[in-house]
């Protein structure tokens, strides 16, 4: 596995785990939902996510910096 696919898992996971609150009619649900649209909103605001920069330190890159350099010299 990789990092970016282990985050992927994780988002979904988290999701799950809002739609459970959400059925139990819980305010835990609304505080978690915005906390992933924040992270989103950063992600894509900044092309930064703490949770990928974190699982990178653990896991390998899903995608090698040096193939994407040796294709644009070309």
């Amino acid at each position: 596995m990789c990092a970016e696919r282990i985050t992927r898992f994780m988002t979904v996971g988290m999701l799950l785990v809002i739609m459970y609150f959400v059925g139990a009619n819980t305010t835990v649900a609304l505080a978690l939902l915005a906390f992933m649209a924040i992270m989103m909103m950063i992600w894509g605001a900044f092309d930064f996510c703490p949770s990928i920069w974190m699982m990178r330190k653990i896991f390998p890159r899903c995608y090698c910096e040096c193939e994407k350099k040796e294709t644009n010299n070309e």
